[in-house]
């Protein structure tokens, strides 16, 4: 009796429309009211300088509220080439400044780059035109379905003194 009432909720399931119905996105709206999720890295991990701090780690999708279709380990990929990238272009900094970049995947066509500063002085330019050649260059990053918008945020500190390195 309980394998013949199992078997027709199997085949019953079975017939059930694709799981992106009507119901479905109700759900996804409950669960999942969109915006930006926050990716969280532990010192060292997300830090790529002492004098760098990552801020902001976030994705977002609006075609996915529940930030389905980026996986993970293409967004640690896009971190892990990111992260070298930002350490030589500003850990020799005299300045602070803010540092917003923003890549726009999709899974069929090559990832967009975004910079924006804030705050960042003349002097760093250079250092800025140098990152902004190296990271627009990272193309080859795609989302699984739909546009996901990647953001890092990191601010920039003047690198410390060689004495004061060693005196901590």
């Amino acid at each position: 009796m309980i394998a013949i009432t199992l078997t027709m909720l199997l085949a019953a399931a079975a017939a059930q429309p694709p799981a992106h119905t009507t119901e479905q996105k109700k759900a996804d709206a409950l669960l999942c009211p969109g915006g930006a999720m926050g990716v969280f890295l532990p010192d060292p991990q997300g830090t790529p300088s002492p004098n760098i701090k990552l801020e902001s780690f976030q994705y977002q999708s609006v075609d996915d509220p529940c930030g389905r279709n980026m996986d993970n380990t293409e967004l640690m990929h896009l971190h892990e080439q990111v992260k070298p990238i930002v350490a030589a272009a500003f850990s020799k900094s005299q300045s602070s400044f803010g540092v917003m970049i923003r890549y726009t995947l999709t899974p069929d066509k090559p990832a967009e780059f975004e910079m924006r500063t804030r705050e960042a002085p003349d002097s760093a330019k250079e250092q800025l035109d140098a990152f902004y050649s190296q990271a627009s260059a990272l193309k080859e990053f795609h989302s699984t379905a739909g546009t996901v918008y990647v953001l890092f945020q990191y601010s920039v500190s003047p690198e410390q003194p060689a004495s004061q390195k060693k005196a901590k």
